[in-house]
């Protein structure tokens, strides 16, 4: 990683993390080495810290899967299969397991181990080290999150909303009273998440603004972003998702979306104005073939292709989404042609590896702000805040408000980031198709799911459910 991560891990109990398989990254499983005696300092406390980051940009998870799966479940982009991997197109998984369960719980354990260090006994600012552990609340509540979007029931026919399964939240390290953790109920996950996020956002200072660390700004959009997606379950959430995603517009002057100059240059720009939160990347520790930019365009495998048929018989694919003079767009160099194919191009551009990932842009901001307003009946105020994103993008304003154009807004702006299939889901929206084209290479059996379907969740995998006799597996499986 670049030098924020260029620390070495001071103690024994982190070489296990780093050692280990996903499958002893488990929440069940007792770590055999003391974690405790290695902090001595805040800035031991902080580099124990980066290893959470940096398990974040494995390939499971935000440095590829994370992002490429949110868009191949959907109606942008379809399997090429130029290796054989179809990146769950087909959201048709084995019962034995799939997605990143054991590579986030592995997170989650360094950020406990974070968070449950004798603070008091340590040297070093007492500032540094509440920045610390509050990084360590906001990541563990963005982790958790994650897995509570890829495994629980919430959207599950007859699974019973928030009161469904969610995901084990855990909150200790090698505690032993604590190794085998049930699963807790997707209203108790989205509560836990919310008191680290505002736990988070106590104890982190305002003056620090690295985008490549958690920060206040990127707590309070997470907070919205998590609001927002659980609003679909339970209403109420919509307006929190408002309120915090209006802080960071108001508040987190440090950032602000970016324009069309500087547009293009803020994919390959490290902390850009508009980046909330990101995760670094460098060309010396590469993910190669594994990589968001590899498997979106080659020029080796290039997995990911964007739909494009134009038929007009399916629903509609970026040839219909787009104006030509959107910089979103081919004429700007963002969609283009590579190895024949349709590809992504302006996102992660840099074939050497460097783009960060980003997380989180404010730019989501703008669109979460819009779409609570129009919840609570202000459509002249969601109208406003939903064309702030065209405005900026050289495309045509909005005539009105409506769920419909602010998710076509989403789609536009958020093309190939992920979070595609996260909205069709919260928008109770089955899995669409564009046309033929895209049935012609998923690997599909009759009919994609459709809304409520127990494939809108992964699968827990047999080794943890063998491992943890409280976990029970997803139903369908």
């Amino acid at each position: 990683m670049k030098n924020l991560y260029n620390k070495i891990l001071i103690f024994s109990a982190m070489f296990l993390i780093f050692s280990c398989g996903n499958d002893d990254l488990e929440p069940t499983l007792a770590m055999s080495k003391s974690s405790e005696t290695g902090i001595n300092n805040s800035a031991d406390l902080a580099s124990v810290l980066n290893g959470a980051y940096d398990r974040m940009t494995s390939s499971a998870y935000y440095g590829r899967n994370m992002i490429i799966n949110g868009a191949t479940r959907s109606d942008n982009f379809y399997p090429a299969s130029t290796s054989g991997r179809n990146y769950a197109s087909s959201m048709d998984y084995s019962p034995n397991g799939y997605g990143p369960w054991g590579t986030i719980y592995g997170v989650i354990a360094i950020c406990n181990i974070v968070i449950q260090a004798d603070h008091a006994s340590l040297e070093g600012s007492q500032a540094d080290i509440n920045q610390t552990v509050g990084e360590a609340h906001a990541l563990r509540a963005l982790a958790h999150f994650d897995l509570l979007r890829e495994y629980g029931q919430h959207f599950v026919t007859g699974q019973g909303g928030k009161s469904s399964l969610g995901v084990p939240y855990v909150k200790t390290y090698r505690d032993p009273a604590n190794l085998t953790p049930a699963r807790d109920t997707v209203e108790s996950n989205v509560n836990d998440i919310v008191a680290d996020l505002q736990t988070g956002i106590s104890l982190m200072s305002t003056s620090e603004v690295n985008s490549q660390y958690m920060n206040v700004g990127a707590a309070y959009a997470i907070l919205a972003r998590a609001a927002l997606y659980y609003g679909s379950v339970d209403n109420s959430y919509y307006a929190a998702a408002g309120s915090a995603a209006k802080w960071v517009l108001d508040n987190w002057t440090a950032k602000a979306a970016v324009g069309p100059a500087g547009y293009m240059a803020s994919w390959y720009t490290d902390q850009a104005v508009n980046s909330l939160f990101e995760l670094a990347a460098s060309g010396t520790d590469n993910p190669g073939i594994n990589g968001v930019a590899n498997t979106y365009r080659g020029p080796t495998y290039g997995d990911i292709r964007i739909v494009e048929d134009d038929s007009g018989t399916g629903s509609a694919d970026v040839h219909d989404i787009y104006e030509a003079s959107d910089i979103r767009y081919t004429s700007r160099g963002m969609i283009g042609v590579a190895q024949g194919k349709l590809s992504l191009l302006g996102k992660w551009p840099s074939m050497d590896f460097t783009d960060n990932n980003k997380v989180i842009r404010v730019e989501e901001m703008h669109l979460i702000y819009a779409e609570a307003l129009l919840r609570a009946g202000n459509s002249t105020g969601a109208l406003s805040y939903l064309n702030n994103v065209p405005a900026i993008r050289g495309a045509s304003a909005y005539t009105e408000a409506t769920i419909d154009n602010i998710m076509l807004e989403r789609r536009k702006e958020f093309f190939g980031e992920g979070l595609r299939f996260y909205d069709l889901s919260r928008g109770g929206k089955d899995m669409p198709l564009v046309d033929s084209f895209k049935q012609s290479y998923d690997d599909l059996t009759g009919t994609p799911p459709a809304f409520g379907s127990y494939r809108y969740a992964y699968p827990i995998s047999l080794s943890e459910r063998n491992a943890n006799p409280n976990i029970v597996q997803n139903a369908g499986y």
